[in-house]
């Protein structure tokens, strides 16, 4: 029904899939001669992420073994295409398993592709029939899987990876989107005009890499709408929080979120790279200063557990509330914790992401293109989930609070 109603609209507000993902853009508005649309892309710093997530393709192989088991009696041909699939990944995960259970290849899986094909006809030949089995669901589902899975290999070219993880029951194989900035120039192509915008698109050049976008693309930088002097900021560059010290450091971490939250009565938020490191600090914290209010992010919270979090940061709180957060996650950015509600904000390291192989995989790429393989992969997006959460403390014109950056690296020029 909305589809329907976007016909007899002027502004439809939508999700980045609509306009982007190749699976599901609107082709009602977009595949038509009348291009003549505008583009307007809030918290355009999500694009990059999500547009490489919309540009990949992943199929496990388990959910093919189980549906080959379900229709093995009622559907000989299928089952047997389905047999040549999981042959194929069974393979696949064995030879996974003998680089340590994770690989990225340049090449797509050549081999694969025509058992997929087979598949798709297969189920599709059936699936028209509309015959109620106890198995459709799962067949539907691995068609629409199988079916993203072809349509981005039929694009892939050297701004992509094949990625392998597998153990002992399972592989998963990912057609992987390294450089999303050429799909991302050609669906930009069915507007007539695009705004980005973002508090933290910053430095341009590395989004205007990433956007597609060239020399010709304009920027309007806009001053902050808020007072300088309602934010106090404070960097402490004395304290390493690189993975291999922060047990060594863990201490002075502790000390110095104290000493912040200790100076004036309020509600605070610390912000961590990781979980993990989140819960080293926290465990020490809790113990040393029992008298101060603290509250925990869940490793997994839903939209009920998330409110009662912010709930309690009351603007007519008594006593001190110290909550701690994982940096780039549910409350790294997106809550508005207005007027009394937050008094100040510590941000714990520089936000690198983790280190995974599709990270690595970036690095490598735009190492080889840019000479920037680590600011695109790891410093760049970090540096972003860090001005998110700076972000979080002056909400209003009236708001006023206080930011310590908690890290060595923020005394030196890559991030001063």
């Amino acid at each position: 029904f909305s589809l329907d109603m976007a016909l007899w609209t002027d502004m439809v507000i939508a999700d980045y899939n609509y306009a982007f993902d190749p699976r599901v853009y609107l082709r009602r508005f977009f595949d038509e001669d009348d291009t003549d649309f505008t583009f307007l892309i809030d918290e355009a710093h999500n694009l990059v992420d999500r547009s490489r997530e919309m540009f990949s393709a992943q199929i496990e192989k388990h959910p093919f073994l189980e549906l080959r088991r379900e229709l093995r009696a009622e559907n000989p041909a299928l089952y047997r295409a389905l047999g040549r699939i999981n042959a194929w990944l069974a393979a696949a995960r064995r030879d996974c398993l003998t680089t340590g259970g994770e690989t990225a290849v340049a090449d797509p899986p050549e081999d694969l592709l025509p058992r997929l094909m087979r598949f798709m006809v297969l189920a599709e030949k059936w699936l028209l029939k509309n015959v109620p089995t106890v198995w459709r669901e799962d067949l539907l589902q691995r068609y629409f899987d199988v079916s993203a899975f072809l349509r981005v290999a039929e694009r892939y070219d050297r701004s992509y990876a094949t990625c392998y993880q597998g153990d002992a029951r399972e592989l998963a194989l990912k057609l992987f989107c390294i450089d999303p900035s050429r799909q991302l120039a050609e669906a930009l192509r069915r507007c007539r005009a695009a705004i980005f915008f973002s508090a933290t698109l910053t430095p341009f050049d590395y989004f205007n890499t990433l956007f597609g976008g060239d020399e010709r693309t304009r920027r309007l930088r806009l001053a902050s709408p808020f007072p300088r002097r309602n934010l106090g900021l404070l960097v402490d560059g004395r304290i390493s929080t690189y993975y291999r010290q922060r047990d060594q450091t863990a201490a002075a971490v502790v000390a110095a979120v104290a000493d912040l939250v200790r100076a004036r009565p309020g509600n605070y938020l610390v912000f961590f790279p990781s979980y993990a490191y989140l819960q080293m600090v926290y465990a020490s914290f809790a113990t040393q200063h029992p008298d101060l209010g603290t509250i925990v992010q869940e490793a997994r919270m839903d939209e009920v557990a998330r409110d009662d979090f912010l709930a309690r940061f009351r603007g007519d709180n008594a006593d001190t509330l110290v909550g701690f957060v994982v940096m780039g996650g549910i409350f790294g950015e997106g809550i508005d914790l207005t007027g009394d509600r937050l008094a100040g904000a510590v941000i714990v390291g520089v936000g690198l992401p983790g280190i995974c192989l599709e990270r690595d995989l970036i690095r490598d790429y735009f190492e080889t293109h840019r000479r920037a393989g680590f600011d695109f992969a790891y410093r760049l997006p970090g540096f972003n989930r860090v001005l998110q959460a700076v972000g979080r403390v002056i909400r209003t014109s009236r708001d006023r609070g206080v930011v310590l950056l908690l890290d060595q690296r923020y005394a030196t020029r890559r991030y001063g």
